[in-house]
């Protein structure tokens, strides 16, 4: 039976606060107060609230009798902080550091994860001291203190952090008995080189069980507690952890890949689960625990892209060593939560208008996006062009009614049956645009959909980069001369594909005796073969691009790029639902419920860079008003505009296919109300 999970998607004002305390600090926790404590979380209007029972230095923050209590613990801090919550009508989540434990290992070495060097998986003056979960360290010390907990306190949710082995893998006695019971074969480090699918699949198996075993205990003891891991239904989450988690939660930071839109791309593809996903920011600058703090300017817009496109806002905090909040730091959010209150009654609950579906793979990263560059960057590329879009992983898309059209980065991994599905898709009416080796098969040598390309695929090409030849239709916004793509491009033969573009070689490769000024030299030779092309298959049309152009954006930052693919995406894909002409910094994302439609408009402005590779990435301190954006709603049952939350009806002119009309000001974040009603 699936749980109730309405508080969960109703409050979206949550706040998660940190407590890795060590022992050492002579005032730890010397200053605790629960009434003053929930005090600040009251005051900055939070709903939901994520409090510490155990950290990853493994003190226990509870009442306990299993486990060790931090030494400067003289109240129950769970307890106490719960029980003053609870009387504000505040959630509160309770947080279990499941896959570091200090205490544990020192005491017990033998639960120590060891990697394939034999060497134990301990901190070296960190907070990381990491348990095996194959190892006693689940059976006396995690299952028995889970069963306290839940046994003692009426908390609303769980979060078990760090559910998985390090990469995956580990090589203690216990991983090496439990592999050979399993498998009948050595755990080894020899095969992990030679079949690391299965030794990682063993480390999956590992979490997925260990949480199962968890998530079975709380359901016997208080089958109503909502209860998640670290990670889980992030893109491209193992099924059977997903299984175990009642909502989800995937951490986002700019800081941690120099992005702003790391919010807004995940919360596209969560808004297509059944589960309730938590996007989690944190109040610092630069990761968890500098203990440094944003600007309400800069959490008003991370949380307007949280939950402007369908996502639940969740920001991290840190206790102070003496048990106390930091007040000024609740000055800042409770000022941000004030301007979420006044825009989430649109935001709750809302759907997306169908649009571009992109289709693309996600390694399972935690933060770090430069592994999925091509699905960030087909992301970034089409929300700096305004277009209207849903995220999904390789095979799990739905049914494509209501797409328009379908975007593949080079990074897709499809089933046949997958294939099949976007082929009729593209028959029956559909825009498809496929980039690089996206849909490429090493076994038959050629693209699963090379009839719906019209191109046989050829070879690889000598040069990591090349040119695109100009098409004056595709090179509006953008210098008349070859343009340069930072990736390596692909031979093709059409075969009814119309070529729109052709690929031309860079000069030479750079060599002795070959040497330019720059180590890519201009353009040279014109080739015969396609860099861009399109074919009409069906109904529908096929566009295709010969090089990674979404890697190669997200890694370059090359505005031609983005500028060349929007204008072949606005050739073709001719019933968008909206257009404006707000400049790419504005993000505009088309929501529904209750029968109207919400078009969120969101202003990104940041300060100029210092050393890049010190500063991380460029805070923000204050934004800009754009003023004056034009929109134009092609939907002919659409009569009238009005900005939310301040309530101004704005003047609309009819269209041939609905309304146009002026938003004077986005500051942050301006909501226009789509209505049929004049």
């Amino acid at each position: 039976m699936k749980k109730n999970d309405q508080w969960f998607r109703e409050n979206i004002r949550q706040v998660h606060i940190d407590f890795h305390m060590p022992e050492f600090p002579r005032d730890a926790i010397h200053n605790f107060n629960a009434q003053e404590f929930v005090a600040e979380f009251v005051r900055a209007k939070a709903n939901v609230i994520g409090v510490f029972t155990k950290c990853h230095f493994g003190n226990a923050f509870y009442d306990n009798t299993v486990g060790h209590r931090h030494s400067g613990l003289k109240e129950d801090f769970f307890g106490e902080v719960l029980a003053e919550a609870k009387k504000h009508d505040i959630k509160v989540i309770a947080y279990y550091s499941l896959g570091t434990d200090a205490h544990a290992v020192l005491n017990n070495p033998d639960w120590y994860q060891v990697d394939e060097f034999g060497k134990v998986r301990g901190s070296e003056g960190t907070v990381w001291e990491l348990p095996c979960l194959n190892s006693p360290y689940r059976e006396e010390l995690v299952i028995p203190q889970v069963k306290e907990i839940t046994e003692k306190y009426e908390m609303d949710g769980y979060l078990f952090d760090i559910p998985y082995l390090h990469n995956h893998y580990c090589f203690c006695n216990y991983c090496k008995k439990k592999f050979y019971e399993e498998h009948g074969q050595e755990l080894t480090p020899e095969l992990l080189k030679t079949n690391r699918e299965l030794v990682v699949g063993f480390g999956i198996d590992t979490a997925a069980r260990c949480m199962k075993e968890i998530y079975d205990v709380i359901r016997k003891i208080r089958p109503e507690v909502l209860v998640n891991c670290n990670g889980a239904w992030r893109m491209g989450e193992p099924a059977s952890v997903n299984a175990t988690s009642d909502y989800g939660l995937w951490e986002s930071q700019p800081s941690a890949t120099g992005s702003f839109l790391g919010h807004s791309i995940r919360a596209r593809h969560i808004r297509t689960l059944d589960v309730p996903v938590q996007i989690m920011t944190v109040r610092f600058t630069e990761g968890w625990g500098l203990m440094s703090c944003k600007t309400a300017e800069q959490l008003k817009f991370e949380f307007a892209c949280i939950m402007a496109n369908g996502g639940i806002i969740n920001i991290g905090d840190q206790v102070l060593p003496n048990g106390t909040l930091q007040s000024g730091v609740y000055d800042i959010i409770g000022e941000a939560f004030s301007f979420v209150e006044e825009r989430e009654a649109f935001c709750i609950g809302a759907k997306s208008v169908r649009g571009i579906a992109v289709i693309a793979d996600n390694t399972n990263n935690w933060y770090h996006d430069k592994d999925d560059a091509a699905t960030f960057g087909s992301a970034k590329m089409l929300i700096e062009g305004h277009h209207q879009f849903d995220l999904y992983y390789n095979n799990d898309f739905p049914d494509l009614t209501g797409y328009r059209a379908v975007v593949l980065p080079e990074n897709v991994k499809l089933s046949p049956e997958s294939a099949e599905r976007l082929r009729a898709f593209v028959q029956g009416g559909g825009l498809l645009l496929a980039e690089g080796s996206a849909t490429y098969s090493r076994e038959a040598k050629n693209f699963a959909l090379a009839d719906v390309l019209g191109l046989d695929y050829l070879e690889r090409t000598p040069y990591s980069f090349a040119y695109l030849t100009e098409r004056e239709e595709l090179w509006k916004g953008v210098a008349r001369i070859p343009q340069l793509v930072e990736g390596e491009f692909i031979k093709t033969v059409p075969t009814t594909a119309e070529t729109l573009s052709l690929i031309q070689w860079p000069l030479t490769v750079p060599a002795v005796n070959r040497a330019f000024r720059h180590p890519m030299p201009p353009a040279g030779l014109v080739s015969d073969f396609p860099a861009i092309s399109a074919n009409r298959y069906g109904q529908g049309t096929a566009l295709y691009i010969a090089a990674p152009v979404f890697r190669t954006y997200w890694n370059s930052n090359h505005f031609w790029v983005r500028r060349i693919v929007t204008n072949l995406l606005d050739l073709y894909d001719t019933g968008k639902t909206f257009e404006t002409d707000a400049p790419v910094h504005v993000e505009a994302n088309l929501m529904e419920k209750d029968g109207k439609k919400f078009l969120h408009l969101i202003n990104f402005q940041n300060i100029h860079a210092g050393e890049k590779s010190s500063s991380f990435y460029d805070p923000i301190e204050s934004i800009t008003p754009v003023h004056d954006i034009e929109v134009r709603i092609n939907d002919p049952l659409i009569r009238s505009a009005t900005t939310r939350p301040d309530g101004l009806k704005l003047e609309t002119v009819a269209t041939e296919r609905g309304i146009r009309f002026t938003v004077p000001k986005v500051h942050i974040h301006t909501i226009v109300e789509l209505s049929d009603n004049e």
